[in-house]
């Protein structure tokens, strides 16, 4: 079975074989929209010679509208309570533009392989490019990075040309000396999403996770008003 993203269109193949029988939700890998999946019906096993077909009894017509609502309601609960477990879908993409190679795998290390996959860029045109090909989702940055092309300055300036929808989807980490972890003001001060001085990169991935936590808790108003996913 295919199935296309509503939001970005890219196609998202499925096993027939292994479809459940009620319709479930994925996250779409390029763009971290839901997506509702509608299994086709399976041929049910029947006897041989019959047609499968039974007339309905009297009455059943006229609760049949009414016995579909129920069910439907009852599938969207147990899908809403149902966790999004598959790490397949849930992989985020990480851009590391890091003038320091020692704290780049430091920080390649502190992150789940199986929950993010990492790209690395040594010049600023090259992040660009990485960005716009892998559609990363997280940028993280050190104010030295290229600095013969002044490259952090220009992916910052880069970043702030992106459309809102984009960059709402784009979560810029700056990793210095000369910030505190989780610094709120100057993050805000420095256009970016989180702040982390390098002496923190080991507990990396529950200090990104957790400043996600709250972006999302700040923004959940907004996101339920626009119906937007979170990040």
């Amino acid at each position: 079975m295919i199935a296309n993203c509503p939001q970005c269109a890219m196609s998202l193949t499925f096993d027939d074989e292994r479809l459940p029988t009620e319709s479930f939700n994925v996250l779409c890998p390029r763009c971290r929209q839901s997506v509702t999946i509608v299994p086709p019906p399976k041929e049910e096993p029947r006897l041989p010679g019959t047609t499968g077909r039974l007339d309905p009894p009297p009455m059943a017509t006229e609760a049949d509208p009414l016995r579909q609502l129920i069910e439907l309601l009852t599938t969207g609960i147990k899908q809403a309570q149902q966790p999004q477990t598959d790490a397949k879908w849930q992989r985020r993409r990480v851009l590391f533009c890091l003038d320091d190679a020692p704290l780049r795998e430091k920080l390649r290390t502190a992150l789940d392989p199986t929950r993010y996959e990492i790209f690395s860029a040594d010049f600023a045109p090259e992040a660009i490019e990485i960005f716009h090909e892998s559609r990363a989702e997280v940028i993280v940055l050190s104010p030295l990075f290229d600095t013969e092309h002044q490259g952090g300055g220009a992916l910052m300036q880069y970043v702030n040309t992106l459309t809102p929808q984009v960059r709402r989807r784009t979560y810029v980490v700056l990793v210095s000396p000369q910030l505190r972890t989780l610094d709120t003001y100057l993050a805000f001060a420095n256009g970016v999403n989180l702040t982390i001085h390098p002496e923190d990169v080991a507990s990396f991935q529950a200090i990104f996770e957790r400043s996600v936590r709250d972006f999302n808790e700040l923004y959940r108003p907004h996101n339920q008003a626009s119906s937007i996913a979170p990040f």
